[in-house]
């Protein structure tokens, strides 16, 4: 990382809601006006404090301690190909990806796609090939934690582990104001199985940021199971949060091996949504390969090109 960037601390501020864990702490618009600066041990790095204004919600109990984290420019390869690895970074630690562009100038409009729970970067490389022969540009990334053990039930574990993974993508939807090929007007994001989860929570608390979200199977059930190791008295329910989130969303679910199998697997997610479509795709499983993966893309573009 080059040591003159300019760095940005945000700092996100939020009351508490005993069902609402991360509606509380994080449920940002995210202003990126300059409010203060601070000195750092570098005498050539400066630190810009960003102040992150959140929705009211009038609950009992103190309010979280903020919460930051540091980011800077990303690292993008110099190269001619439409397809560029680049490094993120959040409080100094690499966050490393990619971006496949369609051809042309740009600046386009733009995926940032969310990992599902062992899938390595690389694993979503044919959608992003798709999406950017529709004329769409799509950043892949790998969180900063990659992959859990093989038994992740841990309820500590989980709830900190998801955390993580939503500054990460915050990180990454920040630093969409560096590359010149995004059009960061247009930005959308794409969540498959646990990264639909990490995705809807980071969608709905930073809305204005983002025209739509695409949740390919994701994991809601997953946040029957998390607490947070700090203060086990709180909860992670995403529903309330969905509920407050006016942009649009589509959930692709498959009915083979999926959590489409059960037909009523989002009926919550549906009921919270102000905005959501709920796509079954014939015999797709929780993967979405082959047949199935060409029919996502199809479904998406054609909702992205609804969403504006």
């Amino acid at each position: 990382m080059d040591p003159n960037h300019e760095l940005k601390k945000v700092t996100i501020r939020a009351k508490r809601a005993a069902a609402l864990i991360l509606t509380a702490v994080l449920l940002a618009s995210c202003s990126s006006k300059p409010e203060a600066t601070e000195e750092t041990t570098s005498e050539t790095t400066a630190f810009t404090e960003i102040s992150v204004e959140t929705t009211e919600i009038e609950v009992p109990g103190s309010e979280f301690p903020p919460i930051t984290y540091v980011y800077s420019e990303p690292d993008m390869e110099k190269t001619e190909s439409l397809t560029k690895s680049m490094i993120f970074y959040r409080d100094g630690n690499p966050i490393y990806g990619k971006i496949t562009l369609p051809p042309g100038k740009g600046p386009f409009k733009t995926i940032i796609i969310s990992n599902g729970l062992y899938a390595p970067l690389g694993r979503y490389s044919n959608k992003a090939l798709s999406y950017s022969e529709k004329g769409y540009a799509v950043v892949e990334f790998q969180y900063q934690n990659g992959t859990p053990p093989e038994s992740y039930d841990d309820p500590e574990f989980l709830g900190d582990f998801i955390y993580e993974q939503v500054k990460d993508l915050f990180v990454v939807m920040d630093s969409m104001q560096y590359i010149p090929y995004v059009d960061t007007s247009n930005l959308y994001l794409y969540g498959h199985s646990m990264g639909g989860l990490v995705t809807s929570y980071a969608g709905a608390m930073r809305q204005d940021k983002v025209k739509g979200l695409i949740l390919v199977d994701p994991s809601f059930y997953a946040t029957d199971l998390m607490s947070f190791e700090k203060d086990p008295t709180i909860t992670t329910e995403i529903y309330p949060l969905l509920k407050e989130c006016k942009i649009p969303a589509m959930i692709i679910t498959g009915t083979a091996g999926s959590f489409g199998e059960d037909p009523h697997a989002f009926d919550d997610a549906m009921k919270a949504f102000p905005k959501c479509q709920l796509i079954r795709i014939e015999g797709a499983t929780h993967t979405m390969e082959g047949e199935a993966s060409e029919q996502v893309v199809e479904l998406s573009v054609e909702a992205m090109k609804k969403w504006g």
